[in-house]
């Protein structure tokens, strides 16, 4: 009986597209840290209030 055969789940980070590791099936990790889904949020508003003028 060998150690437990876990899959580890990798998705990219969407800020920089560093691999995460994904601990829940049912609520993924989309940034890498708090720092890059706050810039995320500030470049989306940025480029939805450009688009719309």
């Amino acid at each position: 009986m060998g150690g437990l055969d876990v899959k580890l789940r990798l998705k990219p980070c969407k800020w920089c597209k560093r691999p995460i590791k994904q601990r829940s099936w049912w609520r993924p990790k989309r940034y890498c840290n708090r720092w890059h889904h706050a810039k995320y949020g500030v470049t989306y508003l940025v480029a939805q209030v450009l688009d719309n003028l």
